[in-house]
């Protein structure tokens, strides 16, 4: 029988109190615990009784959960965790558990086929990863992308509801350019994830026109609920990011028609992860490989062509191939306009 979701809660409160080492548990306090536990994540205001709690304990002592924890009573009416550092969030996943993971897998990969669920290959590879560490009791073989000291994800849940909810924000926001932060009225609508920074798209209470924030300028994030939500009846993602690299976009701005020589040791490269999803091969020479893009121009697709750096050439606009020259001018500045001795 699979354990119901409120036996879950009062499992992981016993849990958390028998790790307190600094305080003694009686069953009596452990009833209060699981109480509050209980009312605060499902509104439940009906009491466990002593004997619910008994049992409860006696199932995280045995084997039937797979938890098996070293659970003792001390001068007969106080307990705790005879191993200090013991959680039952700890334990090894279970034989049973992984079958179940090797199921929802299998499942889960029926989708990947599906253009609506691409989203899915990922978080099914990390869970087939999962599964092998844990079945050979090794490092995982898989190494996804990550930023360890990442800020700014502390505020994603309250954005995340304020979107679901449809309720407007202030946003206390400080841009790297600003000295000091600002207030701002947002109506949120969307969460975007590039390179590892969160940022969220919306609109501003006097602005007409799509906003974007880096998560990690944030300050803080309050709920206005006194503010009603405008929602963009125009905002589509699909069609807000069809024409940009990254995350930028100025709204008067219309694509171009960019074309770009790469070298042969760069080419490979462009060919198998291309800049944006427009590319198309324009012609092979014997000097590289042309390519053609259909973009707004940003700083991201800026930084992102320069650092090809001597292996990839502007060809055409020239309004845009002088931005790139400019960037790299002043590059060339910041090195080689040094005082003698310097570098």
């Amino acid at each position: 029988m699979p354990v119901n979701r409120n036996a879950l809660i009062r499992y992981r409160t016993i849990d958390k109190c028998l790790q307190n080492r600094r305080r003694k548990w009686t069953i009596e306090n452990l009833i209060e615990a699981c109480n509050d536990a209980l009312f605060e994540y499902e509104g439940i205001d009906k009491g466990v009784s002593v004997r619910t709690i008994r049992l409860d304990l006696n199932a995280m002592r045995s084997d039937k959960l797979g938890y098996n924890a070293p659970i003792i009573v001390t001068d007969k009416k106080y307990y705790s965790y005879e191993y200090p550092g013991y959680s039952i969030t700890n334990i090894p996943l279970t034989t049973q558990d992984l079958s179940i993971l090797q199921e929802v897998s299998y499942l889960l990969k029926q989708f990947k086929g599906f253009s609506h669920f691409n989203e899915v290959t990922e978080m099914v590879n990390k869970l087939e990863d999962k599964i092998y560490s844990e079945q050979h009791q090794q490092t995982p073989v898989i190494d996804f992308e990550k930023n360890e000291l990442l800020t700014g994800i502390e505020w994603l849940d309250g954005l995340y509801k304020a979107i679901i909810n449809k309720t407007t924000v202030v946003l206390t926001y400080q841009s790297f350019k600003a000295r000091q932060s600002s207030d701002i009225l947002f109506y949120p609508y969307l969460l975007k994830e590039y390179r590892n920074r969160w940022f969220v798209l919306g609109m501003n209470k006097k602005g007409k026109e799509i906003a974007t924030f880096a998560l990690d300028r944030i300050q803080m994030v309050t709920t206005a609920t006194q503010e009603p939500y405008k929602a963009h009846k125009n905002f589509d993602p699909h069609t807000y990011f069809k024409d940009i690299v990254g995350v930028t976009r100025n709204a008067a701005d219309s694509p171009l028609h960019i074309e770009f020589l790469a070298d042969y040791h760069q080419a490979p490269y462009i060919k198998t992860k291309p800049v944006h999803p427009s590319q198309k091969i324009v012609e092979e020479r014997k000097d590289g490989v042309v390519f053609s893009i259909d973009v707004i121009p940003n700083f991201e697709l800026e930084r992102e062509l320069i650092g090809f750096g001597e292996g990839l050439k502007i060809l055409s606009p020239a309004s845009f191939m002088r931005r790139i020259r400019r960037r790299i001018r002043l590059m060339h500045e910041v090195y080689f306009n040094e005082e003698p001795g310097v570098g």
